[in-house]
């Protein structure tokens, strides 16, 4: 599954998006995400700062969803999430945020990868419908 050029940019127009996991046994745990970014069509970073049942979730079961919307315009994006706290993905994370936001506390990148990509858009046509 690919990021369309209209999903792209409504990610870049979100502020805050909400990450959602889920443990072994089934229960839900959403954080909210700020610092993240589109690596390519099927890639996206989000900085660990703040997570803590996120990244136990993560852990046990990496199946994440991510919700964004403005206005009547959203998005589902479903995808296998990673939590890094060294090595490459690590180091070029916190070097690209530490740009935008130098005092940032970078404990680590969740690299998620995609795997699809539904709407979020409340229309009778599109609610729910796989892209």
């Amino acid at each position: 599954m690919k990021i369309t050029q209209e999903i792209k940019e409504l990610f870049e127009q979100v502020s805050v998006m909400a990450l959602s996991t889920v443990d072994e046994n089934g229960i839900p745990n959403v954080s909210a995400i700020a610092s993240k970014k589109i690596i390519d069509d099927s890639t996206i970073w989000t900085i660990d700062t703040f997570h803590k049942k996120t990244l136990e979730n993560i852990k046990q079961n990496g199946n994440v969803a991510i919700a964004m919307w403005k206005d009547s315009i959203g998005y589902q994006i479903k995808g296998k999430a990673k939590h890094y706290t060294s090595g490459e993905i690590f180091e070029n994370g916190k070097a690209w945020i530490l740009t935008l936001k130098p005092q940032k506390i970078v404990k680590g990148v969740i690299e998620i990868k995609i795997t699809d990509i539904y709407y979020l858009t409340p229309n009778y046509d599109l609610a729910g419908k796989l892209i």
